[in-house]
């Protein structure tokens, strides 16, 4: 088969408008819709859109579209295969992959080292043909699309670029059967971009996947302080009210309000919780905040409002005060005043998992094969402090709606938001780490996160659209170490979009 490619021009035109692809192969935009893309495009950047019929011995049977930038200052963003179909009736013969030879062929003719595409993870025929024509999933899913590459020059390897990161050496991702990352942002630009790589449960080919749950740690913080402070919209809840008397056989002595345990200037003890095995019996807030269960009893042990003493044992005292107020759990206030509203689908404070959730969850650290082979995970029944699960996707949605809230108001009243995310005491507001960021130029909010087995790094910008989110099934100092810095240097660097 004699495949060739002719520019689009008045004397093919109207036939490759003509073509089209199967009803059940929604995946490729039509053909008319590319071509006012490219003469856009063209306008702005001259000659770097470039669309093309597909020939085969002679007679059109598709129709391609390439973006050529080599000036691009982004290796990664020179040289993509934009569009590519073969029309319905041409199917089945071939010429798809005789058609993919020969693009590769320009591109390679043409000076290019590496080229990239994107389809809807959907597209399983479509992924097929690129996957045996050389192209290897580069981890990213962008605007919904997953992203291809394939190298032109040296071995066909994959080079790890994401946002200008490589993020499988900074986390030290091992194959198939190590430990795994899941990251998602949302740019400057307004774009959305997910990355995952390495697997979810350490020992097992278990790829992680942009729905893959993982557990947030602290970040379970800030989402309790959202699902408070909407009850406090509502008029529900006085921030700053004396609730010592709502909790009186664990305050001693008032004053005590939400404002000081959100803050951590309340003088309570217990930085944090590790936890139970997966299988332990379920264990109420009493228990925890009596010390019945693996950590101290829960006490004032500094003066009050004197000092910022992060607390975990404070954060459960304050989800036992808002229960008893509302007459609902965390779990379902959670999921009525935030998770709904924002279209959260796979974020809650699960504890124990829903066993229907399971099958798409991570497993920390080796727990899968030290404590539990079906549930690799610790238990927490102090669900504000650290029981959230959640995606990094979801997380940015979170960081998206309290930034709109600061700048504008909206899913919090604007005087909420600001309070929310103004420091009190150590760059802390309520549950959130707040600061101006000189780096980056920017008023940046956010927390951190560490369960066993689990790290999360959660950073947004006060002032745009822009969130970062990083999760990984694994702790160690170098891990930690990694996240915050690949959280930080991403995160710049998708400001500068």
């Amino acid at each position: 088969m004699d495949i060739s490619l002719k520019p689009v021009d008045d004397s093919n035109r109207a036939a490759i408008l003509a073509l089209s692809v199967r009803e059940d192969q929604p995946f490729v935009a039509p053909n008319d819709v590319s071509l006012r893309q490219a003469a856009e495009t063209n306008e702005k950047h001259p000659g770097v859109a470039r669309p093309f019929g597909i020939y085969a011995d002679g007679k059109l049977v598709g129709f391609c579209m390439f973006a050529f930038n080599p000036e691009d200052e982004d290796e990664d963003d020179r040289y993509w295969l934009w569009r590519f179909m073969i029309d319905k009736s041409e199917q089945g013969k071939g010429c798809g992959q005789a058609a993919l030879a020969e693009i590769i062929r320009y591109f390679k003719e043409n000076g290019a080292d590496r080229l990239f595409l994107s389809t809807e993870p959907e597209n399983e025929r479509g992924l097929h043909i690129y996957h045996k024509a050389g192209f290897r999933d580069t981890g990213i899913v962008s605007d919904g699309e997953a992203v291809l590459m394939r190298m032109l020059k040296g071995p066909n390897r994959i080079v790890k670029n994401f946002y200008g990161v490589d993020v499988d050496e900074a986390m030290r991702i091992r194959g198939k059967r190590g430990y795994g990352v899941s990251i998602a942002v949302m740019d400057s630009d307004g774009d959305f971009n997910t990355y995952c790589a390495g697997s979810g449960r350490y020992g097992e080919d278990f790829p992680v996947n942009p729905d893959m749950l993982f557990q947030a740690g602290s970040v379970s913080k800030p989402m309790f302080a959202l699902t408070l402070l909407r009850y406090v919209d509502k008029g529900k809840i006085d921030l700053d009210a004396d609730i010592s008397a709502v909790v009186p056989e664990f305050v001693k002595k008032g004053p005590l309000t939400f404002a000081a345990l959100l803050s951590h200037t309340a003088g309570f003890n217990v930085h944090g919780f590790p936890g139970y095995p997966a299988a332990h019996g379920p264990l109420s807030l009493e228990d925890v905040l009596a010390g019945k269960g693996n950590t101290p009893r829960v006490r004032r042990i500094r003066p009050y409002g004197k000092q910022h003493m992060y607390s975990g044992g404070g954060i459960t005292l304050a989800e036992l005060a808002f229960t008893r107020i509302t007459g609902t759990t965390l779990r379902e206030a959670f999921q009525k005043a935030v998770a709904e509203p924002l279209g959260l689908k796979r974020t809650g404070f699960f504890q124990p998992l829903d066993e229907a959730l399971v099958g798409n969850a991570a497993f920390g650290w080796r727990l899968g094969e030290k404590e539990d082979a079906a549930h690799g995970y610790h238990y927490y029944p102090e669900h504000a402090a650290a029981g959230l699960w959640t995606t990094p996707t979801e997380l940015v949605k979170v960081g998206l709606a309290l930034s709109r809230s600061y700048r504008r108001g909206g899913f919090l009243k604007k005087k909420t938001a600001r309070r929310m995310m103004t420091p009190i005491m150590e760059d802390y507001g309520l549950c959130l780490d707040v600061w101006e960021s000189k780096a980056r130029q920017d008023s940046v909010a956010g927390h951190t996160g560490e369960n066993w087995g689990f790290l999360t790094s959660w950073v947004f910008s006060r002032k745009k659209d822009i969130c970062v989110a990083v999760m990984y099934n694994n702790v160690t100092a170098a891990a930690d170490e990694a996240m915050e810095n690949i959280a930080c240097e991403i995160y710049k660097n998708a400001k500068e979009e």
